[in-house]
């Protein structure tokens, strides 16, 4: 009687298992920005990737997958930018023309790792 009980509710736990694993939502690494040359995804608080490699004059979107909401902001000498608040979903671009390694972060997290865009000739 106790096996039958074991593999009934082993039964039980797969199914529910199975009925809800279609209810979790996937976050994605493959929205494209068609304005975006590379695609940076925010996601656990983190950059993906963390280091971004670019020419100069192409253009970087960030894309929020975390459901909190964002503002990113980095610079390089006098040369900066920053994002409006990023809620889950919502992209950012910004068109890179000065040559260099600028670091940005999530502005409203500064404990987080922040990221850097590598812009080369």
């Amino acid at each position: 009687m106790k096996r039958a009980n074991i593999v009934f509710i082993t039964i039980i736990l797969s199914l529910f298992s199975l009925s809800i694993s279609g209810c979790v939502e996937k976050e994605s690494f493959d929205q494209e920005l068609p304005e975006a040359d590379a695609i940076v995804y925010i996601q656990n608080y983190e950059f993906h990737p963390y280091t971004t490699t670019i020419s100069a004059g192409q253009t970087v979107g960030w894309v929020n997958n975390d459901s909190v909401a964002f503002i990113i902001k980095g610079s390089l000498a006098g040369d900066s930018f920053q994002s409006p608040t990023l809620r889950k979903g919502d992209t950012f671009t910004y068109t890179f023309e000065d040559i260099g390694v600028f670091r940005y972060e999530l502005v409203t997290h500064p404990w987080t790792k922040g990221g850097r865009i590598v812009v080369e000739r």
